[in-house]
């Protein structure tokens, strides 16, 4: 593991210590990383779908849908 010195906005810290529960500042920058990675190979992976999967409806029925499933 290595060691980075970084500078962090203490405002952004205090949000992420509330949000995760976590409170120490290298187990935050950590989380977030993960979070990234996963976030960007699940887009990665939703961007392979392009063109070969077929939606039916239209994005007004899908937001219909949507929005009643939350009733």
């Amino acid at each position: 593991m290595a060691r980075t010195v970084v500078n962090l906005r203490d405002d952004l810290v205090a949000r992420a210590r509330r949000v995760t529960g976590l409170s120490r500042k290298v187990d935050i920058v950590n989380e977030a990383l993960r979070v990234l990675v996963e976030q960007g190979e699940a887009y990665r992976a939703l961007r392979a779908l392009r063109g070969r999967v077929r939606f039916r409806g239209t994005g007004a029925d899908a937001l219909r849908e949507r929005h009643a499933s939350h009733r």
